[in-house]
């Protein structure tokens, strides 16, 4: 890392308390059949206060202007599977205060609000469309293209929305990569896959996206998924344990077959003791009752720690490539 990086880096961490971080906070619908709920995040000049959204306690401010002097760059935000557009709400708000906006959407198919499909691969074919959606419905919208560059726009995703990452960049998808450790073995997505009947999906490039973080993506990648062509630059994260679809070591094993001598500039980011659910925001104390699940970390493991260092490493590439 060089030393510039380094001190970019030192700065954001030194102020990375969650409760400093000012962001505004409005919601924002996708027209179409169905709609699309999503969230924006943008930087706010008003202190934050604390929210309550379902099981979720933010600190952010609700429907504060905009401020920034120019067209900002911004981020599109991936949840996992049963996810929200709040799953990661405090990387949002440290983007939103480092001069980022960012969309976070509820993906139709999969989210927390409608699983009815979570389990084929409808959903997942789904998902990349749903962000071509978001990115459309915003820059159709004249109060957000005035402030949102169409020319600086990045992508977040963790878990399947790192899976929707990887297709948007145009890889494709080999669903016999996750015989064997398919994450809902008894449902038809993981019926199919271990019966070889897993349909050809395709890669469904997005040109908009300039840069893109990807955090335990869905092993569903291999030799024949075309990864060796993606051109976007790409910061990967991996969870030592992995979870949920993603063999530990799985994202090591995809960095491989990146672009030769991308995968120098490409190092995979492995957190050391965490498991798949530490890219989710620190829950809350009712978020934690109703799913124990995604909410424990294993022994000796501080997610709210590695939240502020992750957030300012993430804020530091997108403020490089953005």
């Amino acid at each position: 890392m060089g030393r510039c990086r380094s001190a970019l880096l030192a700065a954001l961490l030194a102020g990375s308390a969650w409760a400093a971080h000012s962001a505004g906070l409005q919601r924002f619908t996708v027209a179409g059949e169905p709609p699309l709920q999503a969230m924006l995040w943008t930087p706010c000049a008003q202190p934050p206060e604390p929210i309550k959204r379902g099981p979720f306690e933010l600190m952010a401010t609700d429907n504060c202007p905009v401020a920034a002097s120019g067209k900002l760059p911004w981020v599109v935000l991936s949840h996992g599977y049963a996810g929200s557009a709040l799953s990661h709400w405090t990387m949002a708000s440290a983007l939103a205060d480092g001069g980022i906006a960012v969309l976070s959407l509820n993906h139709r198919l999969d989210s927390a609000m409608n699983l009815a499909q979570g389990g084929s691969f409808a959903a997942l074919e789904a998902r990349p469309a749903d962000v071509r959606r978001a990115i459309d419905g915003v820059l159709a919208d004249s109060r957000w293209s005035a402030v949102l560059d169409a020319q600086r726009i990045g992508f977040l995703g963790f878990s399947r929305g790192a899976y929707t990452g990887l297709v948007l960049a145009g890889a494709r998808p080999d669903f016999a990569q996750l015989a064997g450790h398919c994450p809902e073995p008894q449902s038809p997505l993981c019926q199919a896959i271990a019966q070889g009947q897993a349909p050809a999906l395709k890669p469904q490039p997005e040109p908009r996206i300039k840069a893109m973080v990807l955090a335990d993506p869905l092993a569903a990648f291999g030799a024949s998924s075309g990864l060796e062509k993606l051109k976007l630059p790409l910061q990967l994260w991996a969870s030592e344990q992995g979870g949920e679809g993603v063999p530990a070591g799985s994202v090591q094993a995809l960095a491989q077959w990146l672009p030769a001598g991308k995968t120098a500039k490409t190092p995979v980011h492995g957190v050391a003791g965490a498991a798949h659910f530490a890219f989710l925001a620190p829950c809350s104390a009712q978020l934690a009752a109703a799913a124990p699940q995604i909410c424990s970390d294993p022994a000796g493991f501080d997610r709210r720690a590695f939240q502020q260092r992750w957030a300012a490493e993430v804020l530091a590439f997108f403020r490089l490539q953005l």
